[in-house]
């Protein structure tokens, strides 16, 4: 059995499925209808691009087939970025400045058209171009909210963006590949290059499967709700605040646990604060877990592990035993643990770490 053999029936079944799974996208109830539907165009496009393979003689007859096709091929990453792009901001809207994103496609259907006989040798060059420039946006978007996730909700999980992440990087791998044959062609020979396409399709088939079973394991990822992740996109427009009611509430409780120092109370706990602050602890406790995307001790300690960064830097004849009762930690361990969560390190490698950079200054 050869290559060629095993890549209509394998591109025919990743082609069914594709479809499949773009219908369920479209009609499936969700708050994720934007970035849903952006991937399942995505994914009809996938599906029209690898029918190729065991439908060439239908497609060969069809007139304007090179153009169609590769106009398509031209809208593929403008779709992928836009299911990334609203899978983060998922209450955005598209907008006509979003039109720009089908200039690309345009662009090469005008010059398909008007020069329809010409070998137009920078198609494919262009069409590379296009995909990491759009992926090196979407890691760039990707980053940015890791960041924010990191830095303002500290140990809070987002499995929306984890999912968004992984899609990213299953899509450079696949590329690669793509790549990797289209180079390769003339070196490997017809055999090896057929054996390549059978991979590529039995890729893209393995990968459709693997969303179908997410779909089904994890439904939230495309008819949920991802607080976390809602948190953050809120941060990236307005990393200093929030809006509305809840925003207000935000800001005084942020305002009140700088001030007053709460955090400082070995034995502070969420209805003490709840009464220090003037909140019902259902209030406060939803405030924390839901608004602002993190655990109340979580925050309490974040608060705590600054305090203590001050103390290690400002007073260096401190020990860090004295440091840490006098931030509100009541043992060594859940200091240490505490630090290193926070800091990425102990806090006596924090603390010299700070001494030998105010020394080299």
């Amino acid at each position: 059995m050869d290559g060629a053999s095993l890549l209509e029936p394998t591109a025919l079944l990743g082609t069914f499925l594709c479809v499949i799974l773009a219908v369920f996208l479209v009609a499936v109830p969700s708050r994720s209808a934007l970035p849903n539907r952006m991937f399942a165009g995505f994914l009809v496009l996938t599906a029209i691009d690898i029918s190729g393979w065991f439908m060439a003689d239908w497609w060969e007859v069809l007139p304007y087939n090179g153009l169609f096709r590769t106009v398509m091929a031209a809208l593929h990453m403008p779709l992928f970025f836009g299911f990334i792009w609203f899978g983060c901001f998922r209450d955005a809207s598209l907008r006509a400045a979003h039109s720009l994103h089908l200039l690309p496609a345009l662009i090469v259907a005008a010059a398909l058209l008007i020069w329809p006989q010409t070998d137009h040798q920078w198609l494919l060059p262009s069409l590379q171009l296009q995909y990491y420039a759009y992926i090196a946006v979407a890691c760039w978007t990707l980053w940015r909210f890791r960041k924010i996730l990191k830095d303002r909700f500290s140990s809070a999980r987002s499995h929306v963006f984890e999912w968004l992440a992984a899609m990213v990087g299953i899509s450079v791998f696949a590329h690669s590949l793509f790549v990797f044959r289209v180079l390769a062609a003339d070196r490997l020979g017809a055999n090896i290059s057929t054996w390549l396409q059978f991979f590529a399709a039995l890729l893209i088939l393995s990968i459709t499967l693997w969303i179908a079973f997410r779909a089904l394991l994890s439904p939230e990822l495309f008819r949920g709700v991802d607080r976390v992740l809602e948190n953050a996109a809120a941060e990236f427009h307005q990393p200093a605040g929030d809006d509305g009611a809840a925003g207000d509430r935000i800001a005084e409780l942020r305002t009140f646990i700088d001030d007053r120092q709460p955090f400082l109370d070995p034995e502070l706990s969420l209805s003490r604060l709840s009464r220090q602050v003037g909140m019902q602890q259902k209030e406060l406790s939803e405030l924390i877990n839901q608004r602002i995307g993190v655990h109340f001790f979580d925050l309490i300690n974040r608060y705590r592990v600054e305090h203590a960064s001050a103390l290690l830097i400002a007073e260096p004849d401190m020990t860090v035993t004295d440091i840490l009762y006098a931030s509100g930690f009541n043992s060594k361990s859940s200091f240490n643990t505490a630090f290193k969560k926070h800091r990425g390190q102990t806090p006596s490698a924090f603390r010299k770490a700070a001494s030998a950079e105010k020394a080299g200054n």
